[in-house]
């Protein structure tokens, strides 16, 4: 079995005017590489979606990623968006899947439809690569980290964090950490250090930045890019 754990697929980039175009991936720490390597066969893409019920939302990120794996040199002869609209058939979507993208986005609503369609059941030990990226990457794991992005996300009453994700990987994940600058900043909200560095007391997260992922290859796991090791309130690299 076969997983990329990312902290972005890289799959677009923004022009001036905040628009989103399709790019091609990035090849920056041989992930495009190992992407295509683990692909062999090009016959059906499965794309599941963050919100399963956001059919306009679904169906923009859709079209983005598909072009731009097409631009990459992955263009599949089949691509399916697995959201709501065809959840009571997600065993015969995903099992003839070569390649299946779990994408980012609100971390509890993607969980609660993986674990409505049974994912964990119709993955383990699929032929796919298996691909998530963000809040896709940080469900695939045994312990998934639910912290607010944005200031209107900030619930008062929520006490719980952590929920129990797919379990393919041990670690607690935090995407998007750049050494550098902090990309989670955003209109004056700082949940690095409103949530994520308080929360680290007594735990340990795995923060990684966008150009970086975890490969699970056969059960040996390989990082590629920087890694960060944020434990009681500290960040520090760590070399993976």
């Amino acid at each position: 079995m076969n997983i990329i754990l990312a902290s972005s697929f890289n799959m677009t980039e923004k022009d001036e005017d905040g628009n989103r175009h399709p790019t091609i991936i990035t090849d920056t720490n041989c992930f495009l590489n190992t992407i295509k390597r683990l692909t062999p066969k090009h016959d059906r893409l499965v794309i599941v979606a963050n919100d399963p019920n956001n059919f306009e939302v679904n169906d923009y990120r859709f079209d983005l990623q598909s072009k731009s794996l097409a631009l990459s040199g992955l263009d599949f002869k089949e691509k399916i968006l697995l959201d709501s609209r065809n959840k009571n058939d997600a065993k015969s979507i995903i099992e003839s899947a070569d390649l299946i993208l779990l994408s980012g986005g609100k971390l509890e609503c993607q969980l609660d439809f993986f674990h409505e369609i049974e994912l964990k059941t119709l993955i383990t030990n699929h032929p796919a690569l298996i691909m998530g990226g963000s809040a896709g990457a940080m469900n695939l794991c045994k312990v998934a980290f639910n912290y607010p992005e944005y200031a209107h996300e900030v619930d008062p009453n929520k006490t719980e964090f952590f929920l129990p994700g797919l379990g393919f990987h041990n670690e607690i994940l935090v995407p998007h950490l750049d050494d550098k600058t902090n990309p989670y900043l955003n209109d004056g909200f700082d949940p690095v250090a409103e949530f994520i560095l308080p929360k680290s007391h007594g735990r340990e997260f795995l923060a990684f930045n966008d150009d970086s992922y975890i490969l699970i290859e056969n059960g040996v796991t390989k990082y590629f890019g920087n890694f960060y090791r944020i434990k009681d309130g500290i960040i520090k690299q760590v070399a993976k």
